[in-house]
């Protein structure tokens, strides 16, 4: 485990040009040191509050698990494309989508003619079983080393998650356990994105991932062996998030910004992969379940402070965000839920 010299070490190397994204060490909260819960939640409200994404290291995630989910998210993309285009994304969201089969739709950090992303992704979910049959996860056939890898991969983004609720509570002055019930594993609505991101140049105006903010409550992202994640600062300026070994990369969402009435930050970012080879990359969106009322969080508003939305569910929420925010080739779903052909 690194000492704190060590993480002050990691800080200085991996500052971007004075704007500085910051390193938290779990190992102390993570192994229940005394008063290690408020130091650790004290350090995630400030990067919550003033740039909304941040490192952690001693996660608990072991390498070995992040290297097999690259190498099988590798093996996956040199499939043949009839073998991945056969689980095409379907109703539920779930399956694979194509390199230029995405593009964001809506977004004020994106101006211009806007080109379909660069890259190609396949989504998953907890699978549900027979209690939600049209939700089921689609799997390459004879590939069952891609389903172990990604649902192992998929247990412990999961579990890291629900083992940093009680951080984000402290952060936002409400009882540990706020969140706790708000976030059943049975039924979260959490969605785990492989992305593939070739090494071909970009037009103008075009990029792996066009410049967005997530949906989610947090996202933690293992740090690539590539570089390309940029991060929209405060001062405007478009930064080159640092790699840092073992790392992962945490940011809040709309929908946490939306819990926080603003008060944390939903911060824009993209991805240019300039480094001229193959980069993959594994978010891990986590979110309440469906019927989680998303109001006002009682310690982030006030008689001056009034709440700036109304309650929604987070099912709500979440179909809203998507339909709002991105479209699927040349279609997109409508205020109804029904897909709608976007072309002409």
């Amino acid at each position: 485990m690194p000492t704190i010299q060590h993480k002050r070490q990691l800080q200085a190397a991996y500052a971007v040009a004075g704007e500085e994204i910051p390193i938290i060490d779990l190992g102390p909260y993570l192994s229940d040191r005394p008063d290690a819960a408020e130091t650790t939640a004290a350090e995630m409200r400030d990067a919550l509050e003033h740039i909304g994404f941040f490192f952690i290291i001693n996660h608990g995630i072991a390498t070995a698990l992040r290297e097999r989910t690259v190498e099988a998210t590798a093996r996956f993309y040199a499939l043949p494309p009839e073998a991945r285009m056969a689980l095409k994304i379907n109703r539920a969201g779930l399956g694979y989508i194509p390199s230029k089969g995405e593009f964001g739709k809506h977004s004020r950090y994106y101006t211009g003619t806007k080109k379909p992303d660069l890259s190609e992704a396949f989504l998953l979910q907890r699978d549900w079983g027979t209690r939600r049959p049209h939700t089921r996860n689609q799997w390459p056939a004879g590939e069952p080393e891609f389903q172990a890898a990604m649902q192992d991969f998929f247990d412990a983004t999961e579990d890291l998650s629900l083992r940093l609720l009680p951080l984000y509570a402290r952060a936002l002055e409400l009882a540990p356990d706020f969140f706790a019930d708000k976030f059943p594993r049975d039924r979260c609505l959490n969605v785990l994105r492989v992305s593939h991101m070739p090494p071909d140049p970009l037009d103008d105006n075009q990029f792996n991932i066009c410049p967005h903010t997530d949906g989610s409550f947090m996202t933690l992202l293992a740090t690539s062996d590539q570089p390309g994640l940029e991060i929209l600062s405060q001062s405007g300026r478009w930064i080159t998030a640092p790699l840092i070994p073992d790392a992962f990369v945490v940011n809040s969402g709309d929908l946490l910004a939306r819990w926080s009435n603003g008060r944390v930050l939903s911060t824009p970012h993209r991805v240019v992969n300039t480094s001229g080879t193959h980069r993959y990359s594994i978010p891990f969106f986590f979110q309440p379940a469906a019927d989680t009322v998303i109001d006002c969080l009682p310690t982030c508003c006030g008689p001056d402070n009034p709440p700036k939305k109304p309650p929604i569910t987070c099912g709500a929420y979440a179909k809203k965000f998507i339909e709002a925010s991105f479209a699927l080739g040349d279609t997109i779903y409508n205020d109804k839920g029904e897909l709608v052909s976007t072309a002409g």
